[in-house]
């Protein structure tokens, strides 16, 4: 039911995003400008008051402008978990999640419902290799730096990552294949060939290759 309530009937609830006061800033100067485009959703909370389910930065960008009411969509009594995947839903279709924002909400909901990978990538309406790439990605940032992560490196997407990863391969040996490394050197790769086997496939590789010109 869409309502239109007073600012100080509404409480922040838990929010799965952590927020930065630039963006905050960021959302109170467009909603001045044109408005609050669309409603927050809320559910009665404890003690008569209303509790933010999804909006927590459009509520906290109105409460900025001192604004005294705001439109909200009033759900029925959802319990925990409907209101966390209700959040995820929200958070994810207003803004890319960092690879570790992703991280942390998958380790949520193992650690509170149980949920398996399988069933997070059905959440998220993702395949299970989406959901093992951001915790890849997350792995090399930490390889990267250790345990300290550097705030702009934590807010990378998992493409961002990967990218920047990719970009320092230079120098460095890679595992292509069972028994074969490839080096990267600039504009040159170098094949290294650990066993007898893998050269001889590598051979024929080559032979079939230029056979076929």
């Amino acid at each position: 039911m869409l309502k239109v309530l007073e600012v100080s009937q509404i409480v922040q609830g838990k929010n799965i995003r952590n927020e930065r006061d630039s963006e905050i800033l960021e959302l109170a100067e467009s909603i001045d400008r044109q408005g609050l485009l669309n409603p927050i959703t809320v559910q009665m909370g404890k003690h008569g008051k209303y509790e933010v389910i999804a909006g927590h930065r459009r509520l906290e960008a109105i409460k900025r402008l001192g604004l005294p009411h705001i439109e909200c969509n009033v759900l029925d009594d959802l319990n925990e978990k409907e209101m966390i995947l209700a959040q995820i839903a929200e958070n994810c279709q207003r803004k890319q999640m960092s690879a570790s924002e992703l991280v942390d909400t998958f380790e949520d909901l193992k650690k509170r419902f149980k949920m398996n990978q399988a069933a997070i990538a059905k959440q998220f309406g993702k395949s299970d290799t989406w959901v093992s790439n951001q915790y890849q990605a997350v792995r090399l940032l930490a390889s990267q730096y250790g345990e300290k992560v550097p705030k702009a490196e934590k807010e990378k997407t998992a493409g961002q990552i990967k990218h920047d990863a990719k970009k320092k391969m230079a120098g460095r040996e890679l595992i292509i294949a069972e028994g074969m490394k490839i080096q990267i050197m600039g504009h040159k790769y170098t094949i290294f060939c650990q066993t007898n086997e893998a050269e001889n496939e590598l051979r024929d590789f080559i032979k079939r290759h230029k056979a076929g010109r």
